[in-house]
């Protein structure tokens, strides 16, 4: 009797703590969700596909 009560308690805490952390990552994600922060995700994005243009045009004598 100890025994399942004690492996409800180890789930209901577990539980509490997993949706604890959901809420916490979903609070995240609504903040980042902005028109500045989509718009800033997208200039990243865009700044990321220039660099690697970049280094796949760059002469091989300069690459190191």
């Amino acid at each position: 009797m100890l025994l399942r009560m004690r492996w409800f308690v180890v789930g209901a805490l577990s539980s509490f703590g997993v949706l604890a952390y959901l809420a916490n990552q979903l609070r995240r994600a609504r903040e980042r969700m902005t028109p500045r922060g989509i718009a800033n995700t997208s200039l990243k994005g865009v700044a990321k596909v220039f660099d690697t243009a970049a280094e796949a045009v760059r002469p091989d004598a300069e690459r190191r």
